[in-house]
């Protein structure tokens, strides 16, 4: 999961301000007259969990003291907070992720480091990059959740598309692959003979005859594999031709010549790579929304303004607008 994270930090944010605005807009068009209940004499636009969330709470509190964005990560946030506990091991790794973020930043922005965190968290209704973090790592295991759930119907189309499985290979290297030496040619013409012989396994030719000595010592492994992984061209083409447990020809690369296998395309394990949640998210554009609006109705979030409910699928992109 912190991987996850690491390659997507404020992708949550950009991604979710078209239906922040959606929301602002609705409330802003409706604030003098939105009907339904009333706690104080004050409108109630939702409710989570048993929270009720008044019009003046979002409008007067939330979006002045920050941006659009604020309002929609804050109703967010209190749904995650009924989802995803929030455990000491969940606290702690959030705090080992914004170290590390301020640290990021630091080299970029200097003296400058506090200033710009202060205002990019107050801009979406966050004290601290604690927090930020911590609303991210919930916010990742929250589609975790419902991935996992629902695997049934999302594995099989991801898995046509992306193509994932766990790669090995071993290399004989050249300079120029085109124009071997004749020391190069040598080494070559004994590795295809040792595996023409048939008198080792995959794991244990690659280990030997592999010029690639981090994935030697691994057996030849790479580890996980799809169609978005940033490997050579003709490498990752044959990668993904081949069924589990099949071996290639010799692939020409840049660097050489690679004999290459599948050695799993195991379901349980891909779908517990970084790189799996990142990618059928992708895969699936609309997915996160689908998440978001599927737990809500889990919840029994009571809209008291249709105006605002309405918006908020449109943003969600849920129905057309107008429907």
């Amino acid at each position: 999961m912190k991987e996850f994270i690491k390659k997507n930090w404020f992708v949550a944010v950009v991604a979710v301000l078209f239906v922040c605005m959606a929301i602002f807009f609705a409330y802003d068009q409706n604030k003098d007259n939105l009907p339904g209940k009333k706690v104080n004499g004050k409108d109630v636009v939702f409710s989570i969990g048993g929270q009720n969330f008044t019009a003046d709470d979002l409008y007067e509190e939330y979006y002045p003291s920050g941006s659009a964005d604020a309002v929609y990560m804050l109703s967010q946030r209190l749904l995650l907070d009924q989802i995803v506990k929030t455990t000491d091991a969940l606290e702690e790794e959030a705090e080992v992720m914004a170290e590390q973020y301020y640290n990021y930043f630091s080299q970029y922005y200097g003296t400058s480091t506090d200033a710009f965190i202060e205002v990019n968290m107050k801009a979406i209704g966050l004290e601290s990059l604690n927090d930020y973090c911590l609303y991210n790592l919930k916010l990742q295991q929250m589609y975790t959740d419902y991935i996992n759930e629902n695997l049934d119907t999302l594995y099989e189309p991801f898995a046509k598309e992306y193509k994932p499985r766990y790669v090995s290979h071993a290399l004989v290297m050249m300079d120029d692959p085109k124009k071997p030496t004749a020391e190069e040619k040598t080494a070559f013409d004994e590795a295809k003979k040792a595996w023409e012989s048939g008198e080792y396994t995959f794991a244990e030719f690659a280990k030997k005859y592999s010029d690639d000595t981090t994935s030697a010592v691994q057996e030849g492994s790479i580890g996980y594999v799809d169609k978005d992984s940033s490997l050579v061209e003709p490498f990752l083409d044959a990668c993904l031709l081949l069924e589990e447990g099949q071996v290639s020809e010799w692939i020409e690369s840049e660097y050489g010549y690679h004999l290459i296998t599948v050695t799993s395309m195991d379901q349980a394990k891909i779908v517990e790579e970084p790189e799996f949640l990142e990618h059928i998210l992708t895969f699936n554009a609309n997915l996160e929304n689908e998440v978001f609006w599927a737990e809500l109705e889990a919840k029994n979030v009571k809209f008291n303004d249709t105006v605002v409910e309405q918006k908020i699928k449109e943003g969600l992109g849920l129905i057309k607008e107008g429907e």
